[in-house]
């Protein structure tokens, strides 16, 4: 008879992705990933494979845990407006960087950077992206606007929120927060 799992699967993946969220995918050695997750090597490998299915894992966890619920907070329209909505987002990403020192960034962006884990990963790294572009589509398309100026600016969006998350693992500053989404409502500004 088979044993039992002697850890939980889900607060190892947890852990993984913490790991890898801090140190990106070929900075975490096997043996920091086995400390993080709290697992001897055969766990490890009787539960996981191998340490890119770990950090395939951990992408999905991210794409489900914040991806999908940043995309649905821009698309339900009880939050207010759709150029609202994202400057309420932009807005809680500037408190997070400036209350808890929010030197993590983004996993997203940290991964996209890092270029590690193979074409899987890279198709999954894409794929979060363009939720999170569509995210903004959806938004602004709620506030009329349309075509391919809501395409454009929704790709000029997620520019900002990728620069803004990078630099809240930078340690930005309050003034840089305030001057980026500025920089947003400018840019929401300007679709009709």
């Amino acid at each position: 008879m088979a044993r039992p799992r002697e850890f939980d699967a889900d607060e190892a993946l947890e852990k993984a992705m913490e790991l890898f969220w801090d140190v990106g995918y070929d900075e975490a050695s096997l043996s920091e990933l086995l400390d993080a997750m709290a697992i001897t090597k055969g766990s490890f490998y009787k539960a996981f494979q191998d340490k890119q299915s770990v950090y395939l894992a951990a992408l999905d966890r991210y794409n489900d845990q914040v991806v999908s619920n940043t995309v649905a907070f821009l698309g339900d329209s009880s939050e207010g407006a759709g150029r609202d909505r994202i400057l309420a987002l932009f807005g809680r990403i500037a408190d997070l960087a400036q209350k808890d020192g929010d030197r993590l960034g983004c996993f997203l962006c940290n991964a996209l950077v890092d270029k590690a884990g193979g074409a899987e990963a890279e198709a999954r790294l894409q794929a979060m992206t363009r939720r999170l572009e569509n995210g903004f589509y959806r938004a602004l398309q709620d506030d009329g606007v349309e075509g391919t100026e809501a395409r454009g600016t929704a790709r000029g969006v997620l520019t900002a929120y990728f620069g803004l998350r990078v630099l809240g693992r930078a340690g930005l500053s309050a003034d840089m927060a305030a001057d980026c989404i500025r920089q947003v409502e400018r840019l929401l500004g300007r679709v009709h």
